[in-house]
């Protein structure tokens, strides 16, 4: 196994709980390996962890700090302890990411569970050698009888699936607060976005009955599930022919009877409704991120400068934005709200504060990078 030396400044970093070292820390920087593979960290000369290296990343990522097999006893204890977390501190019971990467001690995996399916991305071509043994403790720990696996080169287009266990179990129907949702393991991603569920529930309390809706960028139907069972009429808009029908089968299966959705682009879709004069009680912006790296985050706030502008315009009463977008801080999302607010000539008063993701997807005070979802809730008059 190749051994890299690191400096102290990184060494110092893994005793203060970060799992991460920038390759600018490492000393012997010409043994680094041509391909992805796991690796020993040194510090002069002597061990310090296990961490998965991959040579298009700009960062070295920590399996262990013991010397230990990486084997099935490692991925059980920490699938095992992973797990315990979200059952016995968060109290989730059915549904809820069981990984999540470097704050499970499990970098390149996020894993969901759906009831008994559960949904797996891989970043990294190690560790789809431990699919097999990944699904073995995930039956054996969780009951999960089918794993979709999901697997892509950061950046690739391209990604390959597979199915372990049950291939012809692969839909299930979730439980979130009042509501209900179809999950389907060949969906997008891991099939159903767990990270927005605290602010999808937290919205009800602010909808009214017979409020008017437009959720924008609604994908499977989240937030308009969630206003619909709350007496709202609901306008709901995706590029996603797909998304959209599955959104109509989920406000179906919640019994709600008074909506539509629009197949096509927010932006068009938007100037539209404000060049009919249309209002809305509520509007919820959740678009995909519009940024992948730090040299696009000029462009995407310029993105979501438009786009909040144009939602502001539309909303009377309450106004929801977020971002997925990881490079984007909160400071830097907020400020560009409270500028589309001035644009669109609307006064805004932040209600509550400022939420993130559901806890599932954990933030380590140590890995702060592991936070990337922002929503805010805001007033409009």
């Amino acid at each position: 196994m190749i051994k890299i030396e690191i400096d102290k400044r990184a060494y110092t970093s893994i005793k203060n709980f970060s799992r991460i070292i920038y390759k600018n820390a490492v000393i012997n920087k010409e043994d680094f390996p041509e391909k992805e593979q796991i690796i020993t960290i040194n510090y002069n000369n002597n061990f310090v962890a296990k961490a998965l290296y991959n040579p298009g990343a700009p960062t070295i990522k920590i399996l262990t700090l013991n010397d230990e097999e990486i084997d099935k006893d490692f991925f059980y204890n920490r699938i095992k302890e992973a797990n315990n977390y979200r059952k016995t501190i968060l109290n989730y019971k059915d549904t809820y990411r069981m990984i999540y990467a470097e704050a499970d001690l499990m970098p390149s995996i996020i894993l969901d569970k759906y009831n008994d399916l559960a949904s797996m991305q891989l970043s990294s071509t190690v560790m789809e050698n431990y699919a097999p043994i990944i699904f073995e403790c995930l039956n054996e720990i969780a009951n999960i009888n089918t794993l979709h696996v999901q697997s892509a080169k950061k950046g690739s287009k391209e990604i390959n699936s597979k199915i372990y266990g049950d291939k012809s179990n692969i839909e299930t129907i979730i439980n979130e607060g009042n509501a209900k949702f179809k999950v389907n393991l060949k969906g997008h991603k891991t099939g159903f976005f767990l990270d927005q569920r605290e602010n999808r529930i937290n919205l009800e309390k602010y909808i009214k009955k017979g409020d008017k809706v437009l959720d924008i960028c609604c994908y499977t139907g989240g937030f308009s599930v969630h206003c619909g069972i709350k007496g709202a009429s609901v306008v709901g808009v995706d590029i996603s022919d797909k998304a959209i029908e599955v959104a109509g089968e989920n406000m179906e299966l919640n019994n709600i009877q008074n909506y539509e959705f629009i197949n096509g682009n927010a932006f068009d879709v938007m100037r539209d409704m404000i060049g009919n004069n249309e209002k809305f009680d509520v509007v919820i912006l959740d678009p995909p991120t519009f940024t992948k790296s730090k040299k696009d985050i000029k462009t995407a706030l310029k993105a979501y400068s438009t786009m909040n502008t144009i939602g502001l315009k539309l909303s009377k009463r309450l106004f929801i934005s977020c971002s997925c977008s990881h490079h984007i801080d909160r400071e830097s999302f907020k400020n560009m709200v409270v500028s589309s607010s001035l644009r669109a000539k609307k006064e805004i008063m932040q209600i509550g504060d400022y939420r993130t993701q559901s806890p599932d997807h954990i933030i380590t005070m140590a890995n702060k990078n592991l936070e990337y979802l922002k929503c805010l809730f805001f007033a409009v008059r």
